[in-house]
C-alpha cells in the first residue's frame, strides 16, 4: 500500500543506525508511572541522544494518523526535524517499519500493543496492562507515560434505558442479559464477554460498526425489562455523539486501550520525551473521539491536529 510523508519538504530517507540500539540497556520496568505522571527518560531508565531526523510513522485508521501528528507536532516544539511517514498499513505493517528502522516512533494503544507482543497476557487493568507491556516490549523498543484518553470496549445503552431501569454499571445489567440483545461493533473487545460473571445474552450479534450499534439501542425496554446494549468503543465519534451511558466496568472486564507512543531506544533526548510526556497529561477521550469525527468528515488530520496542540501546548 502506498504511504505519505510529511514534512512540508522534499522526502528524505530515514537512516537510523542499529548502533543506537546496541548500546542501550535492557528494558526494565523502574516504577509504573501513571498516564499523567511526568517522566524524562524511557523505560530503560536511560534518555536518548536525538540525533537526526525523527520520523513519527502512522497507520490507515483517522486515531493513527492524528495521533500521529500530534506527537509529530510536540517534538517539533522541542526544536527537533521531524516528518510524519502515514497509511503504513496495519499494525504488523507500522510495527515492521519500527523494527527496521525505517520509522522512529508510532503511536499505539496499551493493550492492543500487549496482545500483540504478548498474546497470552490476561491484564486488563491500565496500570497492569502498562507494566506487562513494558516487560514484553523487543529489546531496543520503550515507551513512555500513557495518556488518558482511551479507546476501551464498554457496553452502552441510551440514557433513557438508564434513568427507567436505574442502570448503570456492568453488574447492574447481569440480571437482565438473559433477556436482552447485544449488537456488537466490530472494533469491540467480544472475547471478554464471557468474563462478564453471571452475564448470558439471550442474542448476540456482530454489525457493520459503531453507528450501527448505536442506532439499533432505539427498542424501548420491553415489559419484562430485556433491553439492548451495544458493544462500542469510548473514541468513537458515533458514541460519543449519542445520548449513551457508558456501564461502569468496575471490575476491568475489557482491558484498557490508553494512547501511548512506542519508539525506538536512544532516539530521543530528555527535552523531546518531556513533550510526549505534555501530550499524556492533556490528551482526553473526548479529544480523540472529536479529532476522529473531524477527520472521518473530511478534514485534514495534520490540521486537526495543529488546532489541538496550539491549545495544549
Amino acid at each position: 500500500m502506498a504511504h505519505t510523508r510529511t514534512d512540508g519538504s522534499a522526502e528524505r530517507p530515514a537512516a537510523w543506525s542499529w548502533a543506537l540500539i546496541a548500546g542501550s540497556a535492557l528494558l526494565l520496568v523502574a516504577g509504573v508511572a501513571s498516564g499523567c505522571a511526568g517522566g524524562d527518560t524511557t523505560l530503560d531508565g536511560s534518555a536518548g541522544q536525538g540525533q537526526g531526523e525523527i520520523v513519527v510513522g502512522a497507520g490507515d485508521g483517522a486515531e493513527s494518523r492524528i495521533l500521529a501528528e500530534i506527537y509529530a507536532g510536540a517534538l517539533r516544539s522541542t526544536g527537533a526535524p521531524v516528518v510524519t511517514d502515514g497509511g503504513l498499513g496495519d499494525r504488523t505493517a507500522y510495527l515492521g517499519q519500527l523494527d527496521a528502522g525505517n520509522v522512529t516512533l508510532v503511536p499505539e494503544f496499551t493493550g492492543r500493543l500487549l496482545r500483540y507482543y504478548a498474546p497470552e497476557s490476561a491484564e486488563t487493568e491500565q496500570d497492569d496492562v502498562f507494566e506487562a507491556l513494558s516487560k514484553a516490549l523487543p529489546q531496543g523498543l520503550s515507551i513512555s507515560d500513557f495518556a488518558a484518553a482511551e479507546d476501551r470496549s464498554a457496553l452502552a445503552v441510551t440514557s433513557q434505558t438508564s434513568g427507567q431501569l436505574d442502570l448503570t454499571t456492568l453488574d447492574e445489567l447481569v440480571p437482565s442479559c438473559s433477556r436482552s440483545t447485544a449488537v456488537l461493533a466490530p472494533a469491540f473487545e467480544a472475547d471478554a464477554l464471557p468474563d462478564l460473571t453471571g452475564c448470558t445474552f439471550a442474542q448476540t450479534r456482530t454489525v457493520a460498526d459503531d453507528a450501527a450499534a448505536v442506532g439499533e439501542l432505539a427498542a424501548p425496554v420491553s415489559a419484562d425489562g430485556a433491553v439492548r446494549v451495544a458493544g462500542v468503543t469510548t473514541a468513537s465519534p458515533d458514541v460519543s455523539d449519542a445520548d449513551l451511558v457508558l456501564l461502569a466496568d468496575d471490575d476491568h472486564v475489557f482491558t484498557a486501550q490508553n494512547v501511548v507512543p512506542l519508539f525506538r531506544i536512544g532516539t530521543l533526548t530528555e527535552a523531546q520525551l518531556k513533550a510526549l510526556n505534555v501530550v499524556a497529561g492533556e490528551l482526553t477521550t473526548a479529544d480523540l473521539a472529536d479529532m476522529i469525527g473531524q477527520v472521518r468528515g473530511g478534514a485534514d488530520s495534520a490540521d486537526v491536529a495543529r488546532v489541538w496542540l496550539d491549545a495544549h501546548l
